[in-house]
């Protein structure tokens, strides 16, 4: 590679770890009155970053680099993609996107407060500026398509409305009848935990499972999150909660995008901190299959039972766990939901998405048309605004676009069980014996060191259906 494409990557890379490292230190561990100075220092590194990655030298290194017989194909596929990144940036206005970025820091910490005081009122101007701001930002950089389908296509390369469309109608209509066939009862576990309590929870299902302490590091934080500092800097992001139950799901959820970046190919990572571009639904079905295919079968937790009986402080029986980690029943918060009713509040969002970005449905009706679809497709009602709208960071992050990926993740899923169970096996059998890291192992082969070079269904050589995973959830729900 050319010294100076380097040098300038280097630079790249080195702004993206320093965001990334006070992003993290202004949701975990800042102070409240040092998060307005942390916020502006974001702001001033961003204006350096965006200057770099639009620069006409930056551009110009990347074409040339093009032209490099040398590189592999891998290497070629993440020069390119620069490329159109930087042809993409070069085209936002840069006041706009230091203002952008710069409001979407602003717009988190009122979420954050607007939360934890369930006060729509006061996060909602905020909302309307995000989705504004979100249709300028999109407006740069759109070619003649459909703005919310220019949203989706950021999020995961090929994807549209009339994909998801058809993917999620088809689900849809599976999912609700089938949510009155099998609905059940179980009463909740609650136990209070420390923060500390809750991290050696997460590290020995983190190391469990096959995720790298040596490169990761958990912390505690309203909404469960993992980010990439760098590809030997992963951080997760855990909810202290009374409910085990909860807080373990999104504990393995939140490994298996972990175990994803630290297994990306050092030759395809070193190009970018940003390993997630255009594979959000490839991201989130690894995610989804540790939390969703793994942890929700028996065999899961068979090795290590007496072990998570101690840590989470319960005194039942496999059995009675199992029935209280895989209850179906719908409930108010998607985080909190069986992996039924999860696709319902998925499908939930997208459907709000496509009426904000194509019928400019205002912020005012958002809680309505929220409540009225929660009760038409899962049968309840939320008693306010922070057991709808208000409890996801997404739209507080102008992360218009993303929901349907964790759907797609999952539809994803369905066709990755079989080939897993192609390659090594029957999943039942591993998973009993405590060989889940043969599956890591597996998966990180397939999938995870390739990073951003290739999509699912280049992957997999597959067309993307919804057909597999309503098998596997027949399987599962009607044996």
């Amino acid at each position: 590679m050319n010294k100076k494409l380097m040098e300038l990557i280097t630079d790249i890379t080195d702004l993206e770890y320093t965001i990334n490292l006070i992003n993290w230190e202004l949701r975990i561990s800042a102070s409240n009155d040092s998060k307005d100075y942390l916020i502006d220092v974001i702001s001033r590194l961003e204006k350096k970053y965006y200057n770099i990655i639009t620069s006409n030298e930056y551009g110009s290194l990347l074409k040339e680099e093009l032209d490099n017989k040398g590189l592999s194909d891998i290497e070629r596929i993440q020069i390119s993609n620069l490329y159109n990144d930087y042809k993409k940036n070069k085209c936002i206005d840069e006041d706009f996107y230091i203002e952008y970025n710069k409001n979407i820091l602003i717009s988190t910490k009122v979420w954050e407060k607007a939360k934890k005081e369930n006060d729509y009122e006061l996060f909602k101007p905020y909302l309307k500026k995000n989705i504004e701001m979100t249709k300028k930002y999109y407006s740069y950089i759109n070619n003649n398509d459909n703005l919310y389908d220019t949203m989706l296509g950021e999020y995961e390369k090929g994807i549209n409305m009339n994909l998801l469309d058809s993917l999620f109608d088809k689900l849809k209509e599976y999912l609700i009848p089938l949510i009155k066939k099998i609905k059940t009862n179980s009463s909740d576990i609650r136990i209070n935990y420390s923060d500390e309590e809750i991290k050696n929870i997460s590290s020995y299902l983190l190391n469990y499972i096959g995720f790298d302490l040596n490169k990761g590091l958990v912390g505690i934080y309203p909404h469960g999150f993992t980010t990439k500092i760098n590809s030997k800097d992963i951080r997760i992001a855990i909810e202290n909660s009374d409910n085990p139950l909860n807080f373990v799901k999104t504990i393995i959820h939140e490994g298996g995008h972990g175990i994803f970046e630290e297994n990306v190919d050092y030759n395809i990572a070193k190009y970018s901190n940003n390993s997630l571009n255009n594979i959000y639904a490839l991201h989130e079905s690894q995610s989804r299959f540790y939390e969703n295919i793994l942890s929700r079968n028996k065999n899961f937790w068979i090795p290590i039972y007496n072990d998570i009986k101690k840590l989470l402080k319960i005194d039942i029986d496999i059995d009675e766990f199992m029935d209280k980690y895989n209850v179906v029943v719908p409930s108010l918060i998607r985080t909190e939901a069986d992996e039924i009713t999860y696709g319902l509040h998925i499908i939930i969002r997208y459907e709000i998405e496509k009426e904000i970005f194509n019928n400019n449905l205002s912020v005012d009706d958002i809680p309505k048309i929220w409540n009225k679809k929660m009760e038409e497709y899962l049968g309840i009602v939320p008693k306010n605004d922070n057991e709808g709208l208000m409890q996801d960071i997404h739209w507080a992050e102008c992360a218009f676009g993303y929901f349907p990926t964790y759907l797609l993740g999952n539809i994803y899923d369905g066709m990755l069980v079989k080939l897993v169970e192609e390659k090594l096996g029957n999943i039942d059998d591993i998973l009993k014996k405590g060989d889940i890291k043969k599956i890591t192992k597996f998966l990180n082969e397939l999938i995870h060191k390739y990073g951003n070079t290739y999509s699912f269904k280049e992957l997999v050589n597959k067309e993307i259906s919804v057909d597999s995973l309503i098998e596997f959830y027949n399987n599962r729900y009607n044996s």
